[in-house]
């Protein structure tokens, strides 16, 4: 879900202690961080080719092993690890940045001068007590992070509810005066309710001294209201609000409180929108969850009356604008994409116009710049680093000085730091996984096919590197979490180690994933266990058929929603499979309906799952727990004990389960551990159990012709 120098024990200890000292939120939500400052001077094509193809290197300190040779395996270890660098960011004045960095099983954060010299060290942590969520800098010597942990809240005088918190610190870039900087007031119970306390709603770059910060505004209201906090002190004053039952807020480019969101006891959201004065609020769109009607507000660039969002256009998830001065409140196009849902966020150039977003979407970047200029730019990049996916990603206040994330298909990325001015250069500051030798990398493909019912499916192969064409291969079927997420031609971990060690993977796309429009994530809204599961027995079938898979061996591997997949594949088609490897699964859909706390949330889990009581027969016939008896091939469960997202439960309740039929299983516990496996041993661990689990089930992979 860490190479470095030696963690400073007493830093660690004030962090450990902000944990302990704030107020144990409501359902975490991810923050969307990462927009870009801006860019500035515009260089020809050609003169950055040239740069690129004559930069000099410069790294961090050497963590990185000797890369194998292309015949020879890779370690495993290279591939359990997370990247070597994460979240790299510039400060505004461009002369130092700040990374996490992961060495072994620590992750910490730790700046540098921007030109090179010595590192330092701001804090650590072994990812199982708490985990760093982001930061950014807030000015050129101090840092905003957020912090990230597993609790238990308790929720009358005998109940308790599982939580995941978060905590919100500044410190110094040399790792002094860190402070908390949401503080309960002295005899106040008003974060008794509040988990998540890292919502920063505006980041005040002119400022430097202060954020603004998304908190409740009494300790017995769930509405929330806007609060300036001063970064040094952690000091906070009532900025904005008004609007009952509130619980986001977005501002303007002029820091005004300009969109606000309320949700009803029923999960139904409202966006609310107002003047530039802060009057004549008015709605926006109410929509439910999953809603054709659905809208994510993204901001404003420089006129504050034009407000920047996502929603449907042709089927497809667009971005597009409203004139809030329309009493219509009217919206224009402003890109899209035939292909595919956008996502991500604003880019910003120097000035706070908004010029792009920043997708997550693979191919040719520069389309999703709308202003001529940054298209240009963008441009030059893809074109000096061609068949690449090039995205700029911190970029300095006067745009001098930006970070460049780099990456070819299916292969690990490498961090670049970019300068323009009198002396423009691109140097190399890291490869993401300095231990693995692109060459003897697996290749990922593309593909595509029909499901039994017509329907197109899109995915991806890899093959193993140097694999014979004209024999078959032992195949793991690799299905995607979520399921509304999709697979990409993106770099995977899990993946590329399988390929590595001699497996063809096959990823697919199956109805209800996302980024294929509206249509088909509908198609697999309350079709667990059903179509979409066939969708993924029917990929099988199409790849035996063409030559590639061998039919005798073939194993289906998955986390979190492809853990299901993976149990209900040995379920519903034991034939096809030899080994089903399940990492954090969820495997009864009546317990998942039936408990999911908050009322707010019922209604998502009834569309998109099912309701306990109404679709009883449907969901039982589709757990995987309650039909253990019909599995005829090894199992593998293994699942963290502070999983906020698939209940450990469920895992128990499998294990029990195949117990009690006198199937063969294992099931190992990781206590402590979390759903994106963010403790390294445990990655060790799993990927470990995994490499014998396969050579068990299908037999050691081809690994080389």
């Amino acid at each position: 879900m860490v190479r470095s120098p030696i963690p400073r024990a007493n830093t660690h200890r004030q962090f450990q202690g902000c944990i302990k000292e704030c107020g144990p939120f409501e359902t975490t939500r991810a923050a969307r961080l990462g927009r870009l400052a801006g860019m500035a001077s515009f260089k020809r094509r050609k003169v950055l080719q040239g740069l690129v193809g004559a930069c000099s290197v410069t790294t961090l300190p050497v963590w990185a092993q000797t890369p194998t040779t292309p015949n020879q395996p890779h370690p495993l270890e290279a591939f359990a690890r997370r990247p070597l660098m994460q979240q790299v960011a510039i400060s505004p004045n461009g002369e130092r940045i700040a990374a996490i960095v992961n060495n072994g099983s620590t992750s910490t954060l730790v700046t540098r001068a921007f030109t090179g010299g010595p590192v330092q060290t701001v804090t650590s942590t072994d990812n199982l007590e708490f985990i760093f969520q982001w930061f950014r800098w807030v000015n050129n010597e101090r840092l905003v992070l957020s912090l990230r942990f597993p609790a238990k809240r308790m929720i009358n005088f005998v109940q308790s509810q599982p939580t995941m918190e978060t905590r919100l610190v500044a410190v110094n870039a040399d790792g002094s005066q860190l402070v908390n900087l949401v503080k309960a007031k002295v005899g106040s119970n008003e974060l008794r309710w509040v988990s998540n306390q890292d919502r920063v709603i505006d980041w005040l770059p002119e400022d430097g001294k202060h954020i603004l910060l998304r908190l409740p505004n009494s300790e017995r209201s769930y509405t929330r209201v806007i609060y300036k906090v001063n970064v040094d002190t952690g000091e906070r004053k009532f900025y904005a609000g008004g609007r009952p039952e509130a619980i986001d807020w977005v501002t303007d480019r002029q820091h005004r409180a300009r969109v606000a969101m309320t949700m009803s006891e029923e999960g139904d959201y409202t966006i609310w929108v107002c003047d530039t004065d802060g009057n004549n609020w008015r709605i926006l769109r109410s929509f439910g969850p999953l809603s054709q009607r659905s809208l994510a507000v993204l901001g404003f660039g420089l006129d504050p009356h034009q407000l920047y969002v996502l929603a449907e256009h042709k089927g497809m998830t667009a971005v597009q604008v409203v004139d809030l001065r329309d009493p219509n409140l009217s919206m224009t196009v402003k890109l899209s994409d035939e292909r595919y849902d956008l996502d991500g966020s604003l880019i910003h150039d120097p000035k706070g116009e908004a010029v792009g977003i920043n997708t997550t979407r693979l191919g040719d970047s520069s389309i999703y710049f709308w202003d001529p200029r940054y298209k240009e730019w963008q441009k030059a990049i893809d074109e000096a680093l061609p068949q690449r996916f090039n995205q700029i990603g911190s970029v300095s206040a006067n745009g001098l000085r930006y970070v460049l994330r780099s990456s070819k298909v299916g292969l690990p990325g490498t961090l670049y730091l970019g300068e323009e001015g009198d002396n423009p250069s691109i140097k190399t500051l890291a490869p993401l996984y300095p231990e693995l030798n692109l060459q003897a990398l697996a290749s990922k493909r593309p593909i595509q096919f029909k499901a039994r019912d017509g329907l197109t499916l899109h995915g991806y192969l890899t093959l193993p590197h140097g694999s014979q064409k004209d024999k078959a291969l032992p195949l793991v079927l690799f299905p995607h979490g979520g399921p509304q997420a999709d697979d990409g031609p993106e770099f995977g971990d899990w993946v590329s180690f399988m390929a590595d060690r001699g497996y063809a993977v096959l990823q697919v796309n199956f109805r209800g994933s996302t980024g294929y429009g509206r249509a088909f994530m509908e198609a697999g809204l309350r079709r667990w266990g059903l179509e979409m599961q066939d969708d993924l027995s029917d990929a099988v079938a199409e790849f035996i058929k063409r030559g590639i898979a061998d039919p005798a061996r073939v194993a289906i591997v998955g986390a979190s929603y492809g853990g299901y997949a993976a149990l209900m594949g040995a379920i519903k088609t034991p034939l096809l499979f030899k080994g089903a490897f399940a990492f954090a699964p969820v495997t009864d859909l009546v317990e998942l309906t039936e408990n999911e706390g908050q009322d707010s949330s019922k209604e998502a889990v009834r569309r998109q799952i099912g309701h306990y009581r109404d679709d009883r027969e449907r969901l039982l016939a589709t757990s995987p727990r309650h039909h253990a008896d019909k599995i005829q091939i090894p199992v593998y469960l293994i699942h963290g004990t502070h999983d906020r997202q698939a209940d450990y439960r469920h895992s128990v309740l499998m294990a029990e389960a195949l117990k009690a039929a006198g199937k063969p299983h294992e099931f190992v516990t990781l206590e402590n551990g979390d759903h994106q496996l963010s403790h390294y041993p445990y990655r060790l661990r799993l990927f470990g159990d995994l490499e014998k689990f396969l050579a068990k089930t299908i037999g050691p992979g081809r690994v080389s012709s």
